[in-house]
């Protein structure tokens, strides 16, 4: 009986550690939004690499696939490359900030936001001019 009880604790320990373990794996990534510096540092030495990049950006899209939501423009997600100013290999966290500055901005550029009026491509169509 004194055996059962230990083996009952054990694996009771042993259980909770492997909740916290996975707790700590299972970080959830914002749905929306840039991700962290810290975030995408997973080794914490103080440089994104190329692996811990796309390693983080696929975490995030199966998280998305998860929980149901819309995959606009994955295929249009920067490449590493892009990030990279210096060509070394790994991102500091004002190469990150800047990439990620640069693409908010290409986003709201491409929504025809700023520096197209808002009307984008086919600007005065369906006002009487250029009808058919």
């Amino acid at each position: 009986m004194k055996n059962i009880t230990k083996k009952l604790g054990l694996c009771t320990i042993l259980f909770g550690s492997l909740l916290c373990v996975s707790s700590l794996n299972a970080e959830t990534l914002p749905a929306r939004g840039p991700i962290s510096f810290s975030t995408y540092d997973t080794n914490g030495d103080g440089f994104v690499t190329e692996k811990e990049f796309y390693d983080v950006r696929a975490k995030r899209i199966q998280q998305k696939v998860e929980q149901g939501m819309p995959m606009r423009n994955v295929g249009n997600a920067p490449d590493f490359s892009q990030f990279d100013a210096n060509g070394d290999g790994k991102l500091t966290e004002t190469e990150l900030l800047k990439g990620q500055n640069a693409q908010m901005q290409n986003r709201r550029l491409n929504k025809g936001g700023y520096g197209q009026g808002g009307m984008g491509k086919g600007m005065n169509q369906g006002m009487g001019k250029g009808m058919n």
